[in-house]
């Protein structure tokens, strides 16, 4: 059963890697600000639960701050990381 799930999430990976690597430049662009709209969206939703209280305006200077945090730390690289295969 477990190889059965390892192999059809390998078989899902390639298609994935297949399909992107036929997008266009803009394409890619595209769903480059898509994803980063999309994760965006999701810190906002973890600063609301995390900081009921908070309005807008302070779950946004939270977000600026925490994106600020990234590139300070030293956690943001703009190497590329290498994906692993378990």
């Amino acid at each position: 059963m477990e190889e059965n799930i390892k192999a059809l999430a390998d078989a899902i990976y390639a298609d994935k890697v297949r399909r992107a690597r036929r997008l266009s430049l803009g394409e890619r662009i595209d769903t480059a600000i898509e994803l980063f709209e999309g994760a965006l969206g999701m810190m906002r939703d973890g600063n609301r639960a995390q900081f009921p209280d908070k309005d807008e305006t302070e779950v946004e200077a939270l977000l600026r701050w925490r994106l600020r945090q990234v590139g300070e730390q030293g956690i943001y690289s703009k190497q590329p990381r290498r994906r692993t295969r378990s």
